[in-house]
């Protein structure tokens, strides 16, 4: 059965000295490690319309979905650069609302007041091969909200987002990773292809589209706790351990 990682990416930035959520921050050096020792391996960093098709036609092996959630700057000005270098893509879910200004629904967590990317800077995200996604309107916690609401956030979004970079918006990830039945029904009527949780997983050919689980990457662990979630098929990285010197 056709299996893909889809990898979930907030900062790639050194962390804050006293942030309380740091598995939140991606080293810069760490994450370009990852990259190329996803290469190494002979796998493939992939937006999600690429992997949704890979998905589905059973052709998802040797490739990982790259994502970011909120739309942070540093997604651009540091993880952009990286990603091109080697010749990956990758998909970013914007907070429509919050375009070009900065994380307020987190701020007091990650104790860090950032800077997300404005339009100008979201078109060179898609210029330079890469994707964009919805991440709602607000950042709310979906089923807190009404189904109006609810609505709203899920279809309003992706459409503001279409009017803007004139392209097709066709995927989607809950706030906070919050959904219920009934949010995911809404997501299905506002046209979205797929929606991403962090409910932790692989995501298989058999899957609701619209209920992917992802593997966040948390950046106070090692190179070798993320190769075991990343790498596909698992084969992969054991053959390369034993050829790597020690």
């Amino acid at each position: 059965m056709s299996a893909l990682p889809i990898l979930c990416y907030h900062n790639v930035a050194e962390t804050p000295a006293n942030a309380w959520l740091r598995l939140l921050y991606v080293r810069p050096s760490d994450f370009e490690r990852q990259l190329w020792t996803l290469r190494r391996l002979g796998v493939r960093g992939v937006s999600m319309s690429e992997g949704m098709a890979r998905l589905s036609a059973g052709t998802a092996r040797g490739c990982v979905v790259i994502t970011f959630d909120d739309g942070y700057a540093d997604t651009l000005t540091t993880a952009a650069p990286l990603l091109r270098k080697y010749r990956f893509s990758a998909t970013c879910y914007v907070v429509v609302d919050a375009i070009g200004s900065y994380n307020r629904w987190d701020t007091e967590f990650v104790r860090e007041r950032k800077t997300l990317m404005d339009r100008g800077q979201i078109e060179r995200w898609l210029s330079a091969g890469m994707e964009v996604g919805s991440h709602s309107s607000s950042h709310p916690r979906l089923p807190q909200l009404d189904a109006p609401h609810q609505l709203a956030e899920i279809h309003e979004s992706r459409t503001a987002l279409q009017r803007m970079l004139n392209v097709q918006v066709e995927h989607f990830a809950y706030p906070y990773g919050k959904f219920t039945p009934d949010t995911v029904e809404l997501v299905r009527r506002a046209g979205y292809r797929s929606a991403v949780t962090v409910v932790p997983g692989v995501a298989r050919m058999s899957d609701d589209r619209l209920r992917l689980p992802r593997i966040l990457v948390n950046g106070e662990r090692g190179l070798g706790s993320f190769l075991v979630q990343a790498a596909t098929p698992y084969w992969r990285l054991r053959q390369w351990l034993r050829r790597s010197p020690p």
